[in-house]
């Protein structure tokens, strides 16, 4: 894949990195080089980006055996302006608003290079904030209900963590796909889950969903919360588990492969600018919206992933980098 020139002036960026892995407090502001431009990427100016509990386990987290040293970005999702596209790009073009993430972590900076295919248009109804938080939760939420448990009109799903940046994105899609829906939250976001479009909202402080009645044809965990085994007898015969957590337990996945009736899912996330399309769609026809719950200023990046690690915000944490380009630059 052929590099061409870097076509700002400048050469280098403002980038909010870890040094090393730890608390909020590693994060800094440090001089970076700007990407340089490739056929089948996007040059993107970054105004804002969300951040994920996946952001903080990775900033938390030990390195893997054998990474390199030196500063790392964070971030995964993007929504700015195009600032230059590679010769293979024909749908894209500079000056369009754009969003879409990177499994790289790469959206914590002043300019971030992206593939042309992870990319879409904003919705015009959205500002950089909003659409910020929409890439990678909606897209999750969209992956796994669509093509992993397969949803199918007049189903019965039930949405742990329906609060959640996935999961009100969760409740909503699941909707769009012609399904009824059951929420499970905190008693704090039962009303917005609610405006959400879910029929049902259970507060887990005073229900423990495991113990109802109540048989769905999916469960879909957007969290740690509880596990495939005791979800199981809440599932119709042939329901589908599917979780975006981490991998599941042991007994969980023993439980799914010698027992008979419901089935463990694991979903993971791809960029797919189809999807993102897609999403664009539904929101343009007002069926679908971001929930962000607060927006910090990039010189509060530590305080929206102490947030995140706090688990009681409802949708979205969001991060303005509008003024990440400001000389002396500081966290």
């Amino acid at each position: 894949m052929a590099a061409h020139t870097n076509p700002l002036e400048e050469t280098q960026m403002n980038a909010i990195v870890l040094e090393r892995h730890g608390p909020p407090e590693v994060l800094r502001v440090r001089r970076l080089p700007i990407p340089a431009l490739q056929d089948k990427g996007v040059l993107v100016r970054v105004r804002a980006t969300a951040v994920s509990p996946g952001d903080c386990r990775m900033r938390a987290s030990k390195p893997p055996r054998g990474e390199q040293s030196g500063p790392k970005r964070v971030g995964l999702d993007v929504a700015g302006e195009v600032v230059s596209v590679g010769a293979a790009i024909t749908h894209l073009r500079p000056g369009e608003r754009v969003y879409g993430f990177s499994m790289r972590s790469v959206a914590s900076a002043e300019y971030a290079l992206l593939p042309g295919s992870a990319l879409a248009v904003i919705p015009a109804s959205l500002t950089f904030q909003q659409a910020a938080a929409v890439p990678l939760s909606a897209t999750t939420a969209l992956q796994a209900l669509r093509d992993v448990a397969k949803v199918k009109q007049g189903e019965r799903v039930l949405v742990v963590g329906a609060s959640g940046g996935v999961g009100t994105f969760a409740v909503q899609l699941a909707r769009i796909l012609g399904a009824d829906v059951t929420g499970v939250c905190s008693a704090r976001h039962v009303a917005l889950v609610r405006e959400l479009g879910a029929g049902r909202v259970l507060d887990h402080g005073r229900t423990d969903f495991t113990r109802e009645p109540e048989r769905y044809d999916v469960v879909f965990n957007t969290t740690f919360a509880r596990s495939f085994v005791a979800c199981r007898q809440v599932l119709a015969r042939t329901g589908r588990y599917v979780t975006v957590a981490l991998p599941p337990p042991w007994v969980d996945r023993v439980a799914s492969s010698l027992l008979p009736g419901p089935r463990l899912l694991m979903a993971s996330v791809t960029p797919r600018g189809d999807d993102l399309r897609q999403l664009s769609a539904w929101i343009d026809a007002g069926q679908l919206r971001p929930v962000v719950s607060q927006v910090f200023p990039y010189t509060r990046f530590a305080d929206a992933h102490r947030a995140s690690e706090a688990g009681q915000s409802g949708g979205k944490l969001v991060v303005d980098m509008e003024s990440l380009n400001e000389a002396g630059a500081s966290l």
